[in-house]
């Protein structure tokens, strides 16, 4: 289990959704699914995304609101599925910028 936090990254935003887990190339895919679901989904609802070309696929759910940060901000989980490997599991808050969700 990995936490998406500054901390750990080289590097802060929504590029950490995808750099970390080997699904780079599944970017396209994931940051629609992303910003819909902690846009438009409710806490707990997941939102699924799928790479039929490489039979890589994941999900992420909004968790709960944050009020630390200046937002909109919400907790989520985001899982990844790749063929033949375990999938992996993910949690971080993101805040709503400029009409865009970014990873804080």
């Amino acid at each position: 289990m990995k936490i998406l936090a500054c901390a750990l990254m080289i590097a802060c935003g929504n590029a950490s959704l995808t750099m970390w887990t080997g699904h780079v190339d599944q970017d396209h895919l994931i940051q629609p699914a992303f910003q819909h679901s902690l846009e438009y989904t409710q806490d707990g609802a997941i939102t699924y995304w799928n790479d039929k070309s490489t039979q890589k696929s994941g999900y992420i759910k909004p968790l709960y609101k944050n009020t630390n940060f200046v937002g909109p901000c919400r907790h989520f989980e985001i899982g990844y599925y790749y063929p033949n490997k375990q999938p992996t599991y993910h949690w971080g808050i993101a805040c709503r910028r400029d009409s865009v969700w970014l990873v804080q």
